[in-house]
């Protein structure tokens, strides 16, 4: 079965069973896909979720997504790809107008003031450079993150005053988020990089590579040094097997790698087309 028949039968056939929270499982290529659970700690209300990407874990899958999107595409050549760690993190939307960020946000509400208090997150641009200037309008998504000692150091101050311990950094990021009183997220080690940009966004270029080293010459944090432009699935492989191996490397925790569609062009072409597809799958390990 192709790639964009199991997606419509996972669609068709999700279930939901309530735990701590909502987990969404798919048979073939392995989807996985978690949303919606609601808990309470600290009388804050805790969602545990991430966007529907679809996921898969093993490397014929992989060859499978690029040659369904090739098809669809009508691309019988190579695509170029983008292949980042994907961290486990919390992604927020954040708008900023006039150079000054006005809001951010999660699916499940407002976050700006505890987005504000990331020592990281620009609260007026200060672009890098004296030829860049600040578009008036900019919506980016952000995944916003723990490193692993923070975690740990965090944990540690929670177990010596009675508290329980948080199962895992996006645990944590979201408790931390969702704080009625800022001044509680202000004390919560996090950071983000810079996962792409939405719809509002007055910035113009041809690739997500591109979008990416434009955001990062507005002040904006970008995981650079760790993306990777790939032309063609062999080398997306190659990315992919050594990042594995360097899993344990990354300050943050990484559950996979994301890999993308480079032409921002062609990614818009294939959602047009599909109605769903982003170009973007989650690969594993």
């Amino acid at each position: 079965m192709s790639v964009t028949g199991l997606l419509f039968r996972t669609l068709e056939h999700l279930y939901f069973e309530f735990v701590s929270n909502f987990e969404i499982r798919a048979s073939g290529l392995g989807m996985f896909i978690r949303s919606g659970g609601i808990r309470r700690r600290e009388q804050t209300i805790m969602i545990t979720e991430r966007p529907l990407i679809p996921e898969i874990f093993n490397e014929q899958d992989l060859l499978a997504f690029d040659r369904e999107i090739r098809e669809f595409l009508e691309e019988p050549a190579g695509l170029q790809y983008v292949v980042e760690p994907r961290i486990t993190a919390v992604e927020v939307t954040m708008i900023y107008e006039q150079g000054s960020l006005r809001s951010a946000s999660t699916p499940t509400g407002p976050v700006t003031t505890s987005v504000k208090t990331i020592l990281t997150v620009p609260l007026t641009f200060i672009p890098l450079r004296k030829d860049i200037t600040a578009p008036d309008d900019l919506e980016i998504t952000a995944d916003v993150y723990m490193e692993a000692e923070a975690l740990a150091r965090l944990n540690q101050e929670r177990t010596a005053k009675k508290l329980p311990a948080f199962s895992n950094a996006r645990a944590a990021v979201e408790d931390s988020l969702y704080q009625a009183d800022p001044r509680v997220s202000a004390k919560r080690p996090l950071s983000y990089f810079c996962s792409g940009a939405g719809s509002k966004t007055e910035i113009q270029a041809v690739t997500h590579y591109d979008l990416m080293i434009v955001l990062q010459d507005l002040g904006l944090r970008v995981n650079r040094p760790h993306i990777r432009v790939s032309s063609g699935i062999s080398e997306v492989i190659d990315h992919c097997r050594r990042m594995k191996a360097e899993k344990g490397d990354f300050p943050y925790p990484v559950e996979g790698a994301l890999i993308r569609l480079n032409s921002l062009d062609l990614k818009e072409k294939l959602t047009r087309a599909s109605g769903h597809w982003r170009g973007k799958v989650v690969f594993k390990f």
